[in-house]
C-alpha cells in the first residue's frame, strides 16, 4: 500500500502520540491513535504490533485495578512485563522499539509507586523498589535503596549483593561491582536470580557461561563463580579474617563429606572448587608460603582435573 508524504508524516505522529498514552498507562487513547494510523496504512506492522501491545496491557490494567495498593500490585505488574517480554520477540514480527521503552517506563514507575506505598521498614518491598530505579535508570536511588533493604533485613541475602553488584557495574564501580557479586555467589549462587541482572559485566559472564553448560543444571549458578574466577572477571581478591578463614575450612571439609554421600544435583562440586579459589586468594593476598597454595590446587586437581587445568590456562 503506497502512503503519501504527508500521510506517513500523520501517521509518525500518531504512533509517537500513542506511545506516550502506552507511557501514562492510557491505552484507550493509545487505541485511540493506533486505529488512526491502522485506517492509514494497515499493512504497518509496526502499528499492528502496538495494537496487539496495547491490547494485551489494557486486559492486564482490568485485572489490576481489583487488585490492593500496595506490593501484590507492584509484583503483578513485574510478572506480566516478564510475560510481555517472553512473548514478545516470537509473536511481535515488527520491532517498535519505542513503544516497549514506553511500556516499560510505564511498568516498573507503576510497579515502585506501589511498593512505595508499603512500609518503609518492609525489607522486601524496599528491594524490588532498587530493583524498579535500576530499571528506570535511577542508579543511585537504586542503590541507597537496596542498601535500605539489607539494613532493614539485618543480614545479607545473595540475591541483595547480586543486585547492588549489578547496580555498581552499571554506575562504572567495577571493583565494588566484582567484590559484591563474587561474596552474593560465595553466600549462595542458586539464589542469585541471573535474569535480573543487566549490567554488560555480568551479562556476558552468563552468556558465556551459557556456551558451556545448559542454563537448565541445576548447578549452573555454582559454576558462575568458578569460570568467573578462571576467566578473569572475578580478579579482586581479599583477605580473610582469622574468622572467617576458620568458618571456610570447616564448610571445605562439611562440603568434601557431603560429595562423598553423593552428588545427584552436581551442585556440590562447583560450590567446593568455588570454596578453595576463595582459600587460594587469601593465601595470595596474605602473602603465605606457595606451599599452601599448591595443597589447595592439588585439592582441585583430584577434584576436577579439568578446572584444574583451565586455571594455568
Amino acid at each position: 500500500m503506497l502512503v503519501s508524504n504527508d500521510s506517513a508524516s500523520d501517521i509518525k505522529s500518531l504512533i509517537t502520540r500513542s506511545y506516550r498514552y502506552f507511557e501514562s498507562g492510557d491505552f484507550g487513547n493509545a487505541q485511540r491513535m493506533l486505529e488512526q494510523a491502522h485506517a492509514q496504512d494497515f499493512e504497518n506492522r509496526e502499528i499492528q504490533g502496538a495494537l496487539r501491545a496495547c491490547g494485551f496491557w489494557a486486559r492486564r490494567v482490568e485485572g489490576l485495578e481489583k487488585l490492593p495498593p500496595g506490593g501484590t500490585k507492584g509484583d503483578e505488574l513485574r510478572r506480566q512485563w516478564k510475560a510481555f517480554e517472553g512473548r514478545y520477540p516470537q509473536n511481535f514480527d515488527h520491532p517498535f522499539e519505542g513503544g516497549v521503552a514506553a511500556l516499560r517506563s510505564w511498568v516498573y514507575t507503576s510497579a515502585l509507586d506501589s511498593y512505595l506505598r508499603q512500609s518503609e521498614t518492609d525489607a522486601e518491598a524496599l528491594f524490588q523498589a532498587g530493583r524498579c530505579h535500576k530499571v528506570l535508570g535511577g542508579y543511585e536511588q537504586a542503590i541507597s535503596t537496596i542498601e535500605m533493604a539489607i539494613r532493614e533485613a539485618g543480614k545479607q541475602e545473595a540475591r541483595s549483593l547480586a543486585e547492588l553488584a549489578d547496580v555498581y557495574a552499571l554506575v562504572g564501580e567495577t571493583r565494588a561491582a566484582k567484590v559484591l557479586m563474587r561474596e552474593a555467589l560465595f553466600l549462595n549462587a542458586p539464589e542469585v536470580e541471573c535474569e535480573e541482572l543487566a549490567s554488560p559485566l555480568f551479562r556476558r559472564l552468563i552468556q558465556r557461561l551459557e556456551q558451556e553448560l545448559d542454563e537448565n543444571d541445576p548447578g549452573f549458578a555454582e559454576w558462575l563463580p568458578v569460570y568467573g574466577t578462571l576467566w578473569g572477571v572475578f580478579d579482586v581478591k581479599r583477605e580473610l579474617s582469622a574468622v572467617e578463614f576458620g568458618k571456610l575450612k570447616q564448610r571445605i571439609y562439611a562440603l568434601k563429606s557431603e560429595i562423598a554421600d553423593g552428588d545427584a544435583e552436581r551442585r556440590l562440586k562447583p560450590r567446593l572448587i568455588n570454596h578453595y579459589f576463595r582459600m587460594i586468594d587469601h593465601y595470595q593476598s596474605a602473602s603465605a608460603d606457595r606451599s599452601a597454595i599448591e595443597e589447595v590446587l592439588m585439592e582441585i586437581k583430584l577434584l576436577s582435573p579439568g578446572i584444574y587445568r583451565k586455571y594455568f590456562e
